[in-house]
């Protein structure tokens, strides 16, 4: 059913009945809760008519915590009757109070290990997921819809309007407010699914930060919309477990997920000695019933995508933004060949992509409305209703896009040569012995030297006792590899490695930071 907000979709889904909308772990083990469809809309409901009696209606109201039913219960009321503030749950402290103030939230809903940041935000209303006070919320609101109150069921939404306000990753200060309405979001939620169609009834694992455009969109209400089953993975320490417990057909990831978990299946066929069956790998990692994992956020390898192939699985890649609500493209794994493997897909209905000046600008209903309150900043990114994305890439003859780096990170050679630091990053990615890996142009004033800083893997299951220099060694003679198939104003001139993670933004971006690019 095309809907024309978050608003509509709640009558839609309750159509689904006695279907379960989400599974949730109830403790350590396999015992679980469902959540009909039926239940999960009268919650909702519920709890929006609460915020109403609050005088919350069309006011700002923030969510943060982990992953979990509540939180989504929480989204859905607020954006249906006000706008909603997601919070990066990953967040220092002084940021976190720091967006609660830029977003102007008025309630906040949050989970008990927030409790301590949230008493010193101010907000008036404080609603705790683990205390009397969500229970309470929903009674009265239950209590007031039987008595006939309808100020949150019969409110019509404005779909033009900021409805939700999402902050893009970065530090305290530098922060920009996404505005998206219910147009931008519903318009990307069917355009991003034309591609991979849903079938009657999916299930799936729900991983990524709810946080995230990309999860809360597609993972969250485009799932919904079509009356998925949602399982909500409790932690990716107990990934392997939960896919298990939970057999899912369909996953939303991220890049840094599948390498994880690719690494893990090529330990297992080192301890098996041969390569295994795509029914060993669904019983051993999947749960046997994986066919289709969404990638977004970064570039995939493409040794992964054929080797998830190889197992049975799609593993297909996008592109998007925030700012795009957030999906621009995406792959339908029919079109996938040789030629386009590497690329992040075909744009999807709805949204137009030029290339001007090698830079990537986008158009359409999923544009954003702009940065809250940052006239300057928006302007600086429109032109026009064109989006100026900071993206490097390029659209082949058959319409597939290909993404070469950021604008800002690119790196210009002694002879004018463009070298995109993520197209090296891909390579390294291939040498099992590292982890991360972050390549800029070196530390001479030109910086034009293509440099790279390693995280090795000290410990995996090939390097295990071997002294660190040996490793190291075995990496530069990788690198030297590598060189010998790039040309020669690509080749890596220098390398750095250090023994601690990279700093990452909360996305588990790695920054391109002075004190990241030191080797230690």
């Amino acid at each position: 059913m095309k809907i024309k907000n978050l608003k509509e979709m709640l009558t839609h889904i309750k159509g689904y009945g006695d279907r379960a909308s989400f599974i949730v772990k109830t403790g350590q083990g396999e015992e679980v809760k469902e959540t009909s469809y039926n239940e999960f809309v009268a919650q909702v409901n519920a709890l929006g008519t609460y915020l109403h009696s609050l005088g919350l209606c069309g006011k700002h109201v923030a969510v943060i915590s982990e992953n979990r039913y509540e939180w989504v219960v929480s989204y859905l009321a607020a954006i249906c009757g006000g706008v909603v503030v997601p919070i990066d749950r990953d967040l220092p402290e002084e940021s976190i109070l720091y967006l609660l103030k830029a977003g102007e939230a008025e309630a906040v809903f949050y989970s008990d290990v927030y409790s301590d940041i949230i008493e010193k935000s101010g907000i008036n209303h404080q609603i705790c997921f683990d205390t009397a006070d969500y229970s309470d919320a929903m009674s009265k609101g239950r209590e007031l819809l039987e008595k006939g109150d309808t100020s949150f069921t019969a409110t019509t939404v404005d779909n033009d309007k900021m409805a939700s306000l999402l902050f893009t990753s970065g530090t305290t200060g530098f922060s920009k407010g996404v505005m998206l309405s219910h147009k931008n979001i519903v318009s990307n939620i069917f355009a991003a699914t034309s591609f991979e169609k849903y079938e009657e009834h999916e299930t799936l694992l729900s991983i990524l930060p709810y946080h995230h455009a990309f999860e809360c969109t597609v993972g969250l209400m485009a799932s919904l919309n079509f009356g998925a089953t949602i399982c909500i993975n409790d932690s990716l320490k107990y990934l392997r477990e939960n896919m298990l417990l939970f057999r899912p057909s369909v996953m939303f990831i991220v890049p840094a997920i599948a390498n994880a978990v690719y690494k893990r299946l090529m330990d297992a066929e080192e301890m098996f000695e041969r390569p295994l069956t795509s029914e060993e790998v669904q019983a051993l990692a999947f749960g046997g019933r994986l066919k289709a994992v969404f990638s977004g956020s970064a570039p995939l390898n493409v040794e992964l995508i054929n080797k998830f192939k190889d197992y049975g699985i799609s593993l297909l890649q996008g592109y998007g933004l925030t700012e795009t609500s957030p999906v621009v493209s995406t792959t339908k794994f029919a079109n996938i060949n040789e030629t386009n493997i590497n690329s992040v897909g075909e744009i999807i209905p709805g949204c137009e992509v030029k290339i001007v000046d090698k830079e990537i600008w986008v158009k359409g209903e999923n544009v954003m409305l702009g940065y809250y309150k940052n006239p300057e900043s928006t302007a600086e990114v429109m032109d026009g209703e064109w989006l100026k994305t900071g993206d490097l890439g390029y659209l082949d003859e058959n319409g597939f896009l290909f993404i070469n780096g950021r604008k800002k990170n690119l790196i210009i050679a002694s002879g004018g040569e463009n070298v995109y630091p993520e197209e090296i990053e891909q390579y390294l990615y291939n040498i099992p012995a590292i982890i991360d890996a972050l390549v800029y142009g070196g530390d001479d004033p030109s910086r034009e030297t293509v440099t790279a800083v390693i995280h090795p893997d000290y410990e995996n299951t090939e390097n295990a006792g071997k002294p660190t220099e040996e490793i190291e060694d075995l990496i530069r003679d990788e690198i030297d590899k590598i060189n010998e198939k790039l040309p020669v104003y690509k080749h890596i001139t220098a390398v750095k490695f250090r023994n601690k993670p990279f700093e990452k933004t909360t996305a588990k971006k790695i920054k391109r930071n002075a004190e990241n690019q030191k080797g230690e």
